[in-house]
């Protein structure tokens, strides 16, 4: 009986990680920054590929752009840090644009970063 118990207990030791309940829960959200536009730019209407960097310690599980309010795009988890969608920037009375970056992990802690675009008429 003693040795059953004790090969009992040796192969709890061999858990998988994801099983250990005293796991520190994940509290440190994604970083996520521009690559392209940058803040400040000025562009031609036209079609544009946003794009941003976000990276996490757990892994990013997706990536939201917005033109102020309005939602322009989600993209879920990529195989790399990088994170793109496709805009037609029209030249409408509105020549300023404050775009919005956010990235959440799977817990969901989330982060943003925000540009300001103009746009030419």
């Amino acid at each position: 009986m003693r040795y059953l118990l004790a090969a009992a207990l040796a192969s709890l030791a061999i858990l998988p990680a994801s099983c250990d309940t005293n796991a520190a829960p994940d509290t440190v959200p994604p970083q996520i920054g521009w690559v392209y536009p940058r803040d400040g730019d000025t562009v031609d209407p036209g079609v544009y590929t946003l794009t941003a960097v976000a990276t996490d310690d757990r892994g990013v599980d997706f990536v939201v752009f917005f033109a102020g309010p309005e939602m322009l795009g989600m993209v879920r988890t990529t195989e790399t840090d990088t994170y793109k969608v496709a805009v037609e920037c029209l030249s409408d009375t509105s020549r300023v644009y404050e775009l919005l970056a956010f990235a959440y992990d799977k817990e969901p802690n989330g982060t943003s970063a925000s540009i300001i675009v103009h746009v030419r008429r």
